[in-house]
């Protein structure tokens, strides 16, 4: 039997600062929120969901997740219908740009972010 769906989670200790940034810069929402754990998603795609948790959470039996992230080896990719007009809104508020708006000999259109984890946010042209 194949999985039906695939949510991320990264594990980290700054909760708030993470949850700021995905809420002002990429417009995700809170679906849940203990002190220790926060689910969100995008508004326009519930089912698209990222998690954050606090590390060392003795109640989890697996040691993976207990480990915080260190900062190397994930980025996640966001597609926008119109990535120019998302990065003009971006600049114009002082979002965390690392790479301005190119677009790849491969055919990308994107700019990219760093969120408080350090994790790239590739922001790309949807293609249709």
């Amino acid at each position: 039997m194949n999985p039906i769906s695939i949510q991320k989670g990264i594990i980290t200790k700054k909760l708030e600062e993470s949850k700021k940034f995905y809420s002002q810069w990429l417009g995700m929402e809170v679906k849940f929120e203990t002190d220790w754990f926060i689910l969100m998603c995008l508004s326009k795609k519930p089912d698209f969901e990222l998690a954050f948790m606090l590390p060392d959470q003795k109640n989890l039996r697996k040691d993976y997740f207990q480990r915080p992230y260190q900062n190397q080896g994930v980025w996640l990719i966001f597609e926008t219908e119109n990535v120019k007009n998302f990065y003009d809104e971006c600049k114009k508020q002082k979002a965390p740009i690392d790479l301005e708006l190119i677009e790849e000999e491969w055919g990308d259109i994107h700019f990219t972010m760093l969120d408080p984890n350090g994790i790239g946010i590739d922001i790309v042209q949807l293609r249709t």
